[in-house]
């Protein structure tokens, strides 16, 4: 099953250093995205970039690359890790995870 695509919401923010399609992403200032760094809370994921500013998939199903072998389906805290990756956090929003595939190392993801 995919869950891609259900109820995507993208917005335009400004970037601050290297942000690429595909980057997890969390805000660094006002209205302004960075790529995300490891422990950081995630808020999308770069779906766009124009210049200056990307187009940042906030709301909706993604499916994300995953470091954590612990992480189960349910709703859960999830922050980012390293090589652009989730892990389970301890702080932050809960996401929406719907399926683990260890073995590919992805999860999808509500945001």
């Amino acid at each position: 099953m995919n869950y891609n695509q259900i109820g995507d919401v993208t917005a335009t923010f400004r970037t601050s250093g290297n942000v690429l399609v595909g980057d997890l992403v969390s805000l660094k200032e006002n209205s302004t995205v960075q790529a995300a760094a490891a422990d950081e809370e995630i808020i999308g994921v770069c779906v766009s970039k124009n210049g200056i500013y990307a187009g940042v998939q906030v709301r909706g199903g993604v499916t994300v690359a995953c470091a954590d072998s612990a992480l189960k389906v349910g709703y859960r805290q999830l922050k980012a890790a390293a090589d652009n990756k989730i892990a389970l956090g301890t702080a932050g929003a809960y996401h929406l995870v719907v399926s683990v595939d260890t073995a590919a190392e992805t999860a999808m993801v509500l945001l």
